[in-house]
């Protein structure tokens, strides 16, 4: 005998099920059997997510991706010159390649080496960023007062630099040029000498 729910509850389904014991225990283990749940939200105990929720987590997940593209990008800052269209007169020109660094570590020598034991005979010294490959049309900043570790720019491609000291006790610290991103750099050896790169500058930053 099989037995059917019935519409009008439990007590109408029972008495369906006749008086026969086993055929009530079997009536009784398919009125309470559980049936399948086709609500919104569910299929085979899982979870089905609608498409809002999936469209919400995308979205999400999109923003913060976003969010730490932005954050690593370099910060830098563009510099206001206390000199400009300049050009130096420097009796030789040494190549600097992107990537060379100095074996003195991080300053910059000053002649015969370098001598940085008194503070005063630091500044005055100007950074010269130039259009030409010879250290011609510079524009200058004052060392004295630019920020360490951070990228910094003039705003303008450059060719070569000069590091203007004239006491020529060098610096107590490296000063590094390289191309727009901040990525890779290269150290200049010395103060009063021009150095023609073999990259287009744009950043600079000086590293103590």
């Amino acid at each position: 005998m099989q037995c059917k729910r019935s519409t009008l509850g439990q007590d109408s389904s029972r008495r369906r099920c006749g008086l026969n014991a086993p055929l009530r225990q079997s009536c009784a283990a398919h009125m309470h059997a559980p049936t399948n749940d086709h609500s919104p939200g569910k299929h085979l105990g899982r979870t089905v997510y609608s498409a809002s929720h999936i469209m919400l987590f995308s979205l999400a997940t999109l923003a913060l991706a976003f969010v730490g593209a932005v954050q690593a990008v370099p910060v830098t800052d563009t510099l206001t010159p206390t000199v400009d269209s300049v050009s130096v007169d420097a009796a030789t020109v040494l190549d600097l390649s992107l990537g060379s660094v100095s074996p003195k570590g991080n300053v910059t020598v000053g002649k015969d080496g370098v001598h940085v034991d008194a503070a005063s005979a630091t500044y005055p010294a100007t950074l010269f960023l130039c259009r030409s490959s010879s250290c011609g049309s510079c524009t200058g900043y004052d060392l004295s007062i630019q920020r360490h570790n951070t990228c910094l720019t003039g705003g303008f491609n450059f060719y070569s630099m000069y590091i203007s000291q004239p006491s020529n006790s060098g610096l107590p610290y490296a000063v590094y040029t390289g191309p727009s991103g901040c990525g890779s750099f290269a150290q200049v050896p010395a103060v009063n000498t021009c150095y023609r790169t073999n990259y287009v500058g744009w950043d600079f930053e000086l590293i103590p």
